[in-house]
């Protein structure tokens, strides 16, 4: 196997304020390969955001922010990098495609404007050469009228446009990883396949690695080779995508793709997962899952131990986090949710 194009180890982040201190992640450790699309799952506040941010030094500077762990891309550590070596990278080698592109175009300068810019920091190119570069990858992200929409506003374009135009930008440089935060939130359908089908080839043109980081698990089937399950700023199952949607080992695995609505059989209504996440400043001991686990059944070690990722059984790229994977081995998807249906 190559070597990975990203490599995070033992990541922890944590927030501090005046009264307290919020471990938005913690010890976090996932790798992605060239060409490879790691899917990363969780509801809000699972630490997924966070996580990406803080590898690109991307969080706000008026937080008081404590990283440690490395965060490895190409072999640099991006936590240790000097502000020249992070302007170097960022949008050369790592881009990121942001969840709001509304937020994050400048309402006031042209879209061709804010592409020429992303290419100028990068390369030395003529006027004419970056409106051509600029021109063609509006057109490779799928825009009817580039040429058009090279001179338009933000505000000219709709929402999936705008979403075209940061993948555009993201892809202006050729990078070897890109970070894909919630790019279809606010999309109907039909825009989320397009954008989605786009990002794809914009992939398999390049060999970069993709990193997903969405709600959507039906999208994680289609788009993922591997998968990152988070909760409450742990990694608590990681494996291959069939491996997770197959056989899932952890029970806040099994409870996300029991919420999923189905199309099929003879389901009337939607499992829920008990419980809210917790206050990331007051995080339960042991297991953070236990609280609103179906299956821990208040066991004490659940309540006092927290779990570590290890490897199931001879599987080495399929760990899970839980005390008792091991009863979930032999029960299908549909036993699994039966029994979280009789819980309830």
């Amino acid at each position: 196997m190559t070597e990975p194009l990203l490599s995070i180890e033992d990541l922890t982040v944590t927030f501090r304020t005046r009264s307290e201190s919020v471990r938005a992640v913690d010890g976090v450790s996932f790798e992605v390969y060239p060409g490879e699309t790691v899917g990363v799952v969780g509801e809000s506040g699972s630490g997924k955001s966070v996580t990406m941010l803080s590898m690109l030094r991307l969080l706000p500077r008026t937080s008081r922010v404590i990283t440690s762990g490395r965060a490895l891309l190409n072999g640099k550590d991006m936590l240790r990098a000097s502000r020249r070596e992070l302007r170097r990278i960022r949008g050369r080698e790592v881009a990121l495609i942001p969840q709001d592109p509304m937020t994050c175009l400048d309402p006031v300068l042209r879209i061709g404007g804010q592409l020429g810019e992303a290419l100028r920091a990068h390369s030395s190119v003529s006027r004419d050469e970056q409106r051509k570069r600029a021109v063609e990858l509006l057109a490779s992200v799928g825009l009817p009228q580039p040429d058009r929409q090279y001179g338009q506003f933000p505000h000219e374009l709709s929402g999936g446009m705008r979403q075209r135009v940061m993948i555009a930008m993201g892809m202006a440089n050729n990078p070897s990883l890109l970070i894909a935060d919630e790019p279809t939130t606010a999309l109907d359908v039909t825009i989320q396949a397009q954008v989605m089908d786009i990002l794809r080839e914009a992939q398999a043109e390049t060999q970069a690695g993709l990193v997903l980081i969405t709600h959507d698990l039906g999208l994680i089937a289609e788009m993922a080779d591997r998968v990152v399950v988070m909760y409450a700023g742990h990694v608590v199952e990681t494996g291959e995508v069939n491996a997770i949607f197959a056989k899932p080992r952890h029970p806040y695995t099994v409870g996300l793709l029991g919420s999923l609505p189905q199309t099929g059989g003879d389901q009337d209504w939607l499992r829920p997962i008990p419980g809210s996440p917790p206050d990331l400043a007051r995080i339960p001991t042991g297991c953070p899952f236990h609280p609103r686990c179906l299956h821990s059944h208040g066991r004490e070690i659940c309540r006092t131990q927290l779990p570590q990722l290890t490897p199931i059984g001879s599987d080495s790229t399929h760990r899970t986090a839980c005390h008792f994977s091991d009863e979930l081995a032999d029960e299908s998807i549909h036993g699994l949710l039966t029994v979280a249906q009789e819980i309830q």
